[in-house]
């Protein structure tokens, strides 16, 4: 009888401070930025990333600056700003609050507008305006 309750207790304490999003999230998530211009460079938070496409993962807690250059254009900043999903902050305050002790602090409630970035420089020899798109 001792050890179905230590397995009982086990069990609900695993479930209460289980967390959804921590889970299902994680605290990263993949981001794909790709520039259309040929052989542009892309930065990641000043860090070199790659050229023409790059796919990192990316710290769901933090903002990140994405900065693609290349020599004859224009340089473009993309801020992709952190976001909290409050279905997230619902679900654990209605089911589990218990999970706002790993949700809150690791960023897995948060996320970014897009995981694809596509970008076009404006080049000396190109007259197109820049865009942004998502896939």
């Amino acid at each position: 009888m001792k050890k179905v309750k230590t397995i009982a207790l086990g069990l609900i304490f695993t479930l209460c401070f289980s967390s959804c999003a921590l889970m299902f999230n994680g605290t990263k998530k993949r981001v794909t930025i790709q520039s259309m211009t040929p052989k542009a460079k892309i930065y990641i938070d000043g860090e070199y990333a790659g050229e023409e496409v790059v796919t990192q993962k990316l710290k769901r807690k933090e903002d990140h600056t994405i900065i693609i250059k290349k020599e004859g254009c224009k340089t473009k900043t993309v801020n992709l700003d952190s976001e909290i999903q409050v279905g997230w902050i619902v679900f654990d305050a209605l089911l589990n609050w218990f999970a706002f002790i790993t949700d809150a602090p690791t960023g897995a409630w948060n996320s970014f507008e897009k995981s694809k970035y596509v970008i076009e420089l404006e080049c000396d020899n190109n007259s197109d305006t820049p865009n942004t798109s998502a896939q």
